[in-house]
């Protein structure tokens, strides 16, 4: 005896229903699966991002470690030689001393004190150019590119063409990049010309730097980031900027914004 019209009829949304079902447990299965895996990516994303914040705090207090003990140095070395020879000159004036050595003495102690206070004078200016305490960002750059290009080694040709005031909270840390480009640059590079522009990009700062040099490792340059390189990310991460090396056939060329 065949089915009847309501068996195939019930039959039918039974099957449509279960059909239903799975098709919305699979949507549901998907979905979780989905946003696990979304979750995974995420706290991926964060850890890679912690562990690149890391490693710039690490690199920021490396590199002001390393400038401690070079101030330290310089004040053992140089300053604080210096003044134990004064001393000693000045422990051998005594009421009794012929004019003559008295007039000697004073004279190489007066030396001695206008080179530590030219010593102080140029650990003052490494921790803060006095161009740019006083005319700012622009003169001081292009007062150091000057300073290079008299050492005739290697020409630096400067140029901006920004039109928006730089706040002046982030000079410094913009004279420093540029300061570590050309230092890597005259180290590494062996490279004969430089180039740095400024211009404007939207409401932004950007930085152009490009060396005639040996070029670098785009490839690998994640793994092969020296000092001076994560130095840079350092102070760029400061100022929330970022950095972009572009490709050349020669050279290096690196695109900095600062927002």
């Amino acid at each position: 005896m065949g089915e009847s019209e309501e068996d195939i009829a019930l039959k039918i949304i039974i099957i449509g229903m279960v059909v239903i079902f799975l098709l919305s447990l699979s949507v549901i299965i998907f979905f979780i699966l989905y946003q696990r895996r979304l979750l995974a990516q995420q706290k991926e994303h964060q850890k890679v991002e912690s562990d690149y914040q890391k490693e710039l705090l690490k690199t920021s207090i490396l590199s002001q470690e390393n400038e401690r003990n070079r101030i330290a140095k310089e004040l053992h070395d140089d300053v604080g030689a210096m003044l134990t020879t004064t001393k000693l000159y000045f422990g051998q004036i005594t009421p009794q001393l012929p004019a003559e050595e008295l007039k000697s003495i004073t004279k190489k102690a007066s030396g001695f004190m206008d080179d530590m206070i030219q010593s102080v004078r140029n650990i003052s200016q490494d921790l803060r150019p006095v161009v740019l305490e006083k005319l700012g960002l622009i003169e001081a750059i292009d007062s150091l590119a000057q300073t290079i290009n008299d050492s005739g080694n290697i020409t630096i040709d400067f140029k901006n063409n920004s039109r928006k005031t730089i706040v002046k909270s982030k000079e410094l840390n913009i004279y420093r990049i540029i300061q570590e480009l050309i230092t890597n640059t005259i180290k590494h590079a062996e490279a004969s010309a430089i180039t740095i522009e400024l211009e404007n990009e939207n409401e932004g700062l950007v930085i152009l730097y490009n060396d005639n040099g040996k070029g670098i490792d785009y490839q690998n340059l994640s793994l092969k980031k020296g000092l001076g390189l994560k130095n840079i990310e350092s102070r760029i991460s400061v100022l929330s900027g970022s950095i972009h090396f572009l490709e050349e056939t020669s050279g290096m060329k690196v695109k900095i914004i600062c927002p």
